[in-house]
């Protein structure tokens, strides 16, 4: 039985951007996730033992969002979501939104957002 494991609005702060002042002053960025699984077996059983758990997905998403500057919000969707699915064996696919609030664009906008899907292979 196919399913899904979502988690939305993870507020972050970091130093990732290209301009000079993103490095040095950084912004809260918001990162949402969607992980596909075969949810027949914690279905049945109701234990968190047979699915994943939201709480290790933040902080392995946390850990990758910080292991290194990215210049671009691909890269850092890609990235997280890479380390998602190479941490959980039970995802068939991670979708990774990383949301900006306050990129730094000539105009007034809600948030500028790069979003990567990535599927296990076979």
């Amino acid at each position: 039985m196919k399913g899904e494991i979502e988690i939305a609005g993870l507020v972050l702060f970091a130093r990732h951007g290209v301009s000079e002042a993103e490095k040095k002053l950084g912004q809260r960025f918001i990162l949402d996730f969607l992980l596909e699984l075969d949810v027949a077996g914690s279905a049945k059983s109701d234990q968190l033992a047979d699915t994943i758990d939201y709480g290790e997905v933040v902080a392995i998403a946390e850990a990758a969002f910080r292991a290194r500057r990215f210049y671009l919000i691909e890269a850092v969707a890609a990235h997280v979501a890479g380390a998602i699915l190479a941490h959980f064996p039970r995802a068939t696919s991670v979708r990774v939104t990383v949301r900006k609030p306050s990129a730094p664009v000539p105009a007034v906008i809600d948030h500028v957002a790069a979003t990567v899907t990535r599927k296990r292979d076979g």
